[in-house]
Parts: C-alpha cells; structure tokens; sequence
C-alpha cells in the first residue's frame, strides 16, 4: 500500500498526515480484522478447533496496546506469507496498527515531548532491570538502550523526532486438548511514536510471533517512519497553523 492519507476533521480532535506501508501487508477492515488472524492461526495451529483459533487470535491481537475503545484507529493491515531464514522457508506474520492520539504539546515543545515518551518507555522497560545488563546504542540517528528483552531508542525521522521500541515477551496460547499443553508462542512488539508539529502523537504498532524475522520487521516498521509527512492543519481562522 503506498500514498496513504490520513486526515480528520472532527472529534476527537484534528489530525493530518501521509504516509506509505509496504506492499507486503494487506489492509484489513475493521470487522474482519479477527478473521484474518483466524486464519493466520490456523497455518500456526492446524489441529485447532474454531473456538481455540477465536481465543488465540485474540490473546495475539491483545498484544497491541494501542488498540482500544479510546483511540483512533486509522489503520489495521496484515502481513502473512514466507520468507527465508537460513535456506529455508518460514512463516512470516505481523499486524500492523496505525493509531492517533491527542496530545497537549505545541510546535515549541515537540523535542521536549518525544523526550519524555523516551525516558516513560525506558524506565516502564528497565525499571528493576540490571545495570550492567544494559547496553547503550549509538547510531548516525538515534540513540538508546538496548536490555535483555526490550529496546528503546530516540530516532531522526524526516519528519522530526520519533521513538522506537521493541520488546519481546511470550504469549501462552490455550491448549488444543484437555490436558495437553501448548508450547509458549514468543511475540514481538515493534513500535513507533512520532509527536506530529500538532497537538497529536502517530502510533505505528507492529505484533508478530515471527520473532526469527525481526530486523525485517524493523525495516518494514522504519520504511513507514521514513515515509511519514505531516499536513499543514488550517486554525478556526483559516490559516495554516
């Protein structure tokens, strides 16, 4: 999908940006984003009845934090198919949300607002986490931490600052018979918070269990970030803020 827009008007509040994903996911309506993911499940999980792909579909979906009745949800897309990972053919499968949400801060004060998002994800990461467990990243644009687990750093996209983050964790999935338990499916959650020049934050999720493919993800999740542009928002008067 490429030349994506995203504009609105009216309540809760005034957004405007472009933006392109890649051409790998597939947009997914609303009402049918579970059944994409039932399908998704059931290459994952072919010995699974309806009823336990419904309830793994939705513990992977519950990995998105962005997506509640709160927010404003401008994209839901599917990534599912193969690809390569040392000589041989994997699944590769990710969801990718596009969120907005109101923020309070000014065009004077985007900087300082993209900085406590950074230290807010760092310290919900590394609080109780180690020192000496962590690691410093330093790149030509950006710079963070990198843990155990989590990563978090502070990035310069075309648009202006940005944070990135990705974080894995295991998501225990419902047993396919009584008795029998399932394996613990590792999840990873990429994501991407850009403070717009506006009284408004974009939101770039992507969950995948295809944690093997992650740096592929991260590109996917960086190529959007890249691509990012934000519209000039008339004030009530008329004029371009």
């Amino acid at each position: 999908m490429t030349g994506d827009i995203a504009h609105s008007d009216t309540a809760p509040f005034r957004y405007g940006f472009h933006y392109e994903v890649p051409d790998e996911f597939v947009r997914l309506p609303e009402p049918t984003a579970s059944e994409g993911w039932q399908q998704a499940m059931a290459q994952m999980m072919p010995e699974a009845d309806e009823e336990q792909l419904t309830a793994a579909s939705a513990g992977l979906r519950r990995q998105l934090p962005l997506m509640s009745a709160g927010e404003n949800i401008v994209l839901t897309a599917m990534c599912l198919g193969t690809e390569e990972v040392d000589g041989g053919e994997r699944l590769s499968m990710g969801l990718l949300a596009v969120t907005v949400r109101s923020s309070e801060h000014s065009p004077a004060t985007r900087f300082f607002t993209a900085e406590g998002i950074y230290q807010a994800t760092a310290r919900k990461f590394f609080s109780g986490v180690a020192q000496d467990t962590l690691e410093e990243l330093s790149y030509p644009l950006g710079e963070g931490l990198q843990g155990p687990q989590d990563m978090v750093l502070a990035a310069k996209l075309p648009c202006g600052p940005a944070i990135m983050s990705t974080s894995l964790r295991t998501l225990h999935l419902p047993p396919i018979e009584a008795g029998l338990a399932t394996p613990p499916l590792p999840m990873a959650a990429l994501q991407m918070i850009v403070p717009a020049p506006h009284s408004y934050c974009v939101y770039v999720t992507i969950s995948t269990p295809s944690v093997f493919l992650l740096d592929s993800y991260s590109a996917r999740l960086a190529h959007i970030g890249r691509t990012l542009k934000f519209d000039d928002l008339p004030a009530a008067g008329g004029q371009p803020q």
